[in-house]
């Protein structure tokens, strides 16, 4: 792990555990630092007239020095059970406690070697071939240009495992393969996507094409992201990669958009949560049931201008619709 991986993730573990004695301080009121690097509060158990119950911020541990017998556990949110805090407050907590968790085991990790198909074609410079035409002709169907084919080094098999796919590689920021997603080009095909099997936690697709400093969008596929052009990240499925999110939380990204499937609902809920916790600005896009691929690039456009910032009240409220809906 280089350095200056250690001081963020350090940064945003100390970020986390001032939310966490924040949102203790709500419930407990005041609290004092002892020797030890705890936390101590008046204790709502025994009522002792002075601070004895120490928490230990980092991990969770909690301890009254008075109380018989003990009022101990692990989890702070146990600890807001027991003077009836509300729920949407030991949910709080909890999430912070993830997003520590998250802190302190994002490690760099050397990904698997990804290659390209050896029978891989660059669409870009075959338009004499026969299959290539057929594959072209497919990718302007679903509204790519010569100038996305050429950008984004779409590729084709005609051969071998990867037969009749459009492959569309991935690089990192240094301009290595890290992913591909191989698409099949034939209306009958069982298995419409195929890719190769490596650990995706370590990906950001489309990396290589990022910036870092203006406003990011977060999206399933790379035919999604390829339509949205403007700094589209696709995520090769519904879950945001650990290290995306890292490179989220510690970049200059201040403004994240977040357009997936109506049935990636929950998920994209907890990334919006995540991220306004780590003090972004998100926005949560409604596809309308459709895929940016589908909806194209002129009217994506438009629902990223018409799009609102995610608020704590909003976040609420959205549960507060996901719940009943199930009742």
């Amino acid at each position: 792990m280089n350095k200056s991986f250690k001081i963020s993730t350090e940064i945003a573990d100390k970020q986390v555990q001032a939310l966490v004695v924040g949102l203790l301080e709500q419930h407990l009121g005041k609290s004092k630092a002892d020797k030890q690097g705890n936390s101590v509060f008046m204790c709502p158990v025994c009522n002792h007239r002075k601070p004895k119950l120490a928490v230990n911020i980092q991990t969770g541990k909690y301890n009254c020095w008075t109380c018989t017998p003990p009022t101990k556990g692990s989890k702070p949110d146990s600890l807001l059970k027991k003077v009836k805090a509300p729920s949407e407050s030991i949910k709080q907590m909890r999430s912070y406690y993830n997003m520590k968790t998250f802190a302190k085991d994002l490690e760099e990790t050397e990904n698997k070697a990804v290659e390209l198909p050896k029978e891989y074609i660059d669409l870009s410079s075959c338009n004499n071939n026969l299959a290539c035409k057929k594959a072209i002709n497919y990718l302007k169907s679903r509204g790519l240009s010569d100038l996305d084919i050429k950008k984004y080094k779409v590729g084709f098999c005609e051969t071998g495992k990867y037969r009749n796919r459009i492959i569309v590689p991935s690089y990192d920021v240094d301009g290595k393969l890290n992913y591909f997603v191989a698409r099949s080009i034939m209306l009958k095909e069982r298995r419409a996507y195929d890719a190769p099997s490596v650990n995706k936690s370590e990906i950001i697709g489309f990396e290589y094409y990022i910036n870092w400093n203006v406003p990011v969008v977060l999206c399933e596929g790379v035919f999604d992201a390829m339509a949205i052009k403007r700094n589209a990240i696709p995520l090769f499925g519904k879950t945001i990669s650990k290290k995306l999110m890292k490179k989220l939380v510690e970049s200059e990204v201040k403004t994240v958009y977040i357009a997936l499937d109506k049935d990636a609902v929950k998920q994209a809920m907890d990334y919006v949560e995540q991220l306004v916790n780590y003090g972004k600005e998100v926005y949560q896009i409604d596809l309308e049931d459709k895929d940016p691929s589908v909806i194209g690039f002129q009217d994506m456009v438009k629902l990223l201008q018409n799009a609102k910032p995610v608020k704590q009240e909003d976040l609420f409220y959205k549960k507060m619709q996901m719940i009943l809906a199930k009742v």
